[in-house]
């Protein structure tokens, strides 16, 4: 009699590191030549007036945004409420200041609120397993309901007019460097382990719960940060929380994704430079608003959809831990 002996269990095909590096970084690449042609045809529309702080202080705004989205969905638990979490934070910090609160502290404490927020947001993921996006519109009404109450659907005036031009400069360092310290983070197997990163298991995983709690209570900062950035930048606080759209287009475009959570290093960085320069260049241009601030952004979404799966190909799949 013969016997034979039992097939090895199959294994997964290791992951092609460099390859999947490289393809991120040629995506980034084309990315920031994009956002120069953007730039360019800013210049050939207006002049260097154009270029003044205000678009910068808007491009720290939204970078801000998409890097807390992006470090949610990083750790796949992406928080549909930043957003609103923005427009609360400046809401509260505008209502504060006009209390006579010295800037810092108005701000530090609208900051700790929306680090409450996403902390219990993250807890409730990370417990009971729930989809991130379900507890994260939870989030998202309740911020904005709370914002809307304490502007009374109206706008909050700050007492001191708009920031000046450093501040902007200051915030948009910020988001460069924290953008890109972020994303090479993520890049250590690591990092990602300790997060839970793409661990869809059922049940409980104390990896699941750090991961929730870093992915919701980072992206609450950095979008309570987004939201005072802005408050500065216009003069007043307004409870809308319809900048959600283009800081997902931002992450998603920018190589993210939505399928394996994995990510390049500058990929947010660039996208968010390439769609406020784009969104300019088109207005100069005089193009309908609906398109400017509607459809660029969803085409964004759903091109970086693509470009995510295609990145993911590229790389192969996640090694088994």
């Amino acid at each position: 009699m013969t016997t034979t002996d039992p097939a090895p269990p199959y294994a997964a095909p290791p992951r092609r590191r460099t390859a999947g590096l490289l393809a991120h970084l040629g995506w980034e690449a084309l990315l920031l030549l994009l956002a120069v042609v953007a730039l360019v045809s800013i210049l050939v529309q207006a002049d260097t007036g154009a270029l003044g702080p205000g678009l910068w202080t808007s491009m720290a705004a939204t970078g801000l945004l998409a890097a807390g989205f992006a470090l949610s969905l990083r750790t796949g638990t992406p928080n549909l409420a930043v957003g609103a979490q923005a427009a609360l934070a400046g809401v509260v910090y505008a209502k504060l200041a006009q209390s006579d609160w010295p800037p810092v502290l108005a701000g530090t404490t609208a900051v700790l609120l929306m680090l409450v927020l996403g902390l219990l947001l993250g807890t409730l993921t990370g417990l009971t397993s729930a989809p991130a996006w379900a507890v994260s519109l939870g989030g998202l009404a309740l911020a904005q309901s709370i914002a809307i109450g304490l502007a009374e659907s109206r706008g909050v005036i700050l007492p001191d007019g708009p920031d000046g031009a450093a501040a902007g400069w200051l915030w948009l360092a910020v988001f460069v460097l924290g953008s890109l310290a972020g994303g090479a983070l993520f890049l250590v197997p690591g990092v990602r382990r300790a997060l839970g990163v793409g661990d869809a298991a059922p049940g409980f995983r104390p990896s699941r719960l750090l991961g929730a709690l870093a992915g919701f209570g980072g992206s609450s900062v950095l979008a309570a940060l987004s939201g005072i950035v802005l408050v500065g930048r216009l003069g007043g606080a307004f409870p809308n929380s319809d900048r959600l759209v283009i800081a997902v287009a931002a992450a998603v475009l920018g190589g993210i994704s939505v399928f394996t959570f994995r990510g390049g290093v500058a990929g947010t960085l660039f996208a968010t430079a390439f769609l406020v320069l784009a969104e300019n260049a088109l207005r100069l241009a005089e193009l309908p608003l609906w398109l400017v601030f509607s459809l660029v952004p969803a085409l964004a979404i759903l091109f970086g959809i693509l470009i995510g799966l295609a990145l993911d190909k590229i790389a192969g799949p996640e090694p088994q831990r």
